[in-house]
């Protein structure tokens, strides 16, 4: 693997948040996290499926929990922008340019946009999230553009109950997950915080 990635000028090749998304992707996930969401995500389904309620009763739940979670998982962006805003203040310049000089050994990215990326995904995350939460809110009215598209179809019925189940599934299961996601984002601040600190007195050795 050559260096070039490795120039000053690599560090502003991502163009957008995409991009930077299909890097980060080559990060590893903590392996806690992955198996505790599979689990909450089986028992989610479980859940549905034994629920003795109405398609009506669930369509409702589903709507109201995800008015919810859009104003938890706004509120909860927040706060991670501002522990993002501690890292990146608290480092020394000197630190990152060194770390960003040397490549991570799992991802193959430099060490400054392997720490960076990590924080980055986790925002993609909550922004998907949210984006998803505000969709089912706008087209999940009864009546609405989806409601008569599906109604058109011969298998309205069915069509609806995969559509319900599957948001059901992802509102439940996602918010686990950016909990999970959380967590992680909580440590990293922590370590990178500690590790900003360590160099500095290094350096001062």
């Amino acid at each position: 693997m050559h260096n070039d990635d490795l120039s000053a000028k690599a560090l502003t090749e991502e163009k957008s948040l995409w991009a930077v998304y299909t890097k980060a992707r080559r990060i590893p996930f903590n392996s806690f996290n992955t198996w505790t969401t599979i689990i909450v995500v089986m028992l989610v389904i479980a859940q549905y499926c034994v629920l003795d309620i109405s398609l009506e009763e669930k369509l409702k739940v589903v709507r109201d929990f995800s008015s919810a979670a859009i104003v938890i998982v706004v509120s909860v962006l927040g706060f991670i922008l501002a522990g993002f805003t501690i890292f990146a203040t608290i480092s020394q310049p000197d630190m990152l340019v060194a770390m960003s000089r040397h490549r991570h050994e799992i991802s193959g990215l430099s060490y400054l946009k392997n720490n960076f990326f990590i924080f980055m995904r986790i925002f993609i995350y909550y922004l998907t999230y949210t984006v998803a939460c505000l969709l089912i809110i706008v087209f999940g009215v009864k009546g609405g553009a989806v409601h008569k598209l599906v109604a058109a179809s011969p298998i309205s019925c069915r069509i609806e109950e995969w559509l319900v189940g599957f948001s059901y599934v992802f509102l439940y299961g996602g918010l686990f997950f950016l909990l999970m996601q959380l967590k992680s984002f909580i440590y990293n601040v922590y370590h990178s915080v500690m590790t900003a600190i360590r160099w500095k007195a290094m350096q001062d050795q």
